[in-house]
């Protein structure tokens, strides 16, 4: 029998006290924010990032960055199940508020650690993911810049079309504060200024939503126009 990576035999999880969720605001319809993790537990978390980074080959966790690490080879994986958990709250969000793509039977999740800095990742194009909802924690450090900004939700057959002044805001992330959105929300990253700003992302997915499918026509969650 294979013996087995180190880092994958020690999976991680939050400590009860460091886990603070606040009460979701909605910055808009499909879009939440709340604090959610103290700044020691975010601390001790990119501890553990750092140090089981140095023991296993790196790559980029998606093809739209070129740096930052996607987190199940590293075993870190339990963050985000205990993100998930009774703890955070966050499951009665998902089936609450994004019910009707699936929020209510995630099952699944892509999961990694994106990274803004000089010389990293700098910024980030327009895009929507590929989850029914999107789980964004802002870890740390210290930084200016790199501003998540929304524009939209939109199915796929108005995916290009004009962003209203409505639709458009401009979040500043906080480390310790989580933001939740449709994964169909379109979406980019302002330029860093300064620091590093290092995010934990989670592509949450339906089994059960995806094997239902879509006929194609526009969903009546769209924005547009």
């Amino acid at each position: 029998m294979p013996s087995r990576s180190p880092i994958t035999e020690r999976p991680f999880e939050w400590r009860p006290e460091e886990l603070r969720p606040g009460r979701f605001e909605a910055v808009l319809p499909d879009v939440f924010r709340a604090p959610l993790v103290t700044a020691g537990g975010c601390a001790r978390f990119l501890e553990e990032l750092d140090r089981r980074r140095a023991e296993a080959p790196r790559g980029a966790p998606n093809s739209m960055h070129e740096h930052g690490v996607m987190l199940t080879p590293l075993g870190l994986d339990g963050a985000v199940e205990g993100l998930l958990g009774p703890a955070a709250g966050l499951r009665a969000l998902l089936a609450e508020r994004f019910g009707d793509v699936g929020g209510g039977s995630i099952d699944g999740w892509h999961s990694y650690i994106v990274e803004y800095a000089s010389g990293l990742d700098e910024e980030l194009g327009f895009h929507v993911d590929d989850s029914e909802v999107t789980l964004n924690l802002c870890l740390g450090d210290t930084f200016s810049g790199a501003e998540l900004v929304m524009m939209g939700r939109r199915c796929d057959q108005h995916r290009q079309t004009p962003v209203s002044p409505s639709e458009l805001l401009e979040i500043d992330h906080e480390p310790g504060t989580v933001i939740i959105h449709a994964g169909r929300h379109r979406h980019r990253v302002d330029p860093i200024v300064r620091g590093r700003r290092r995010n934990l992302i989670a592509w949450l997915r339906s089994s059960t939503h995806r094997a239902a499918g879509s006929d194609g026509s526009c969903a009546p969650w769209c924005g547009a126009p």
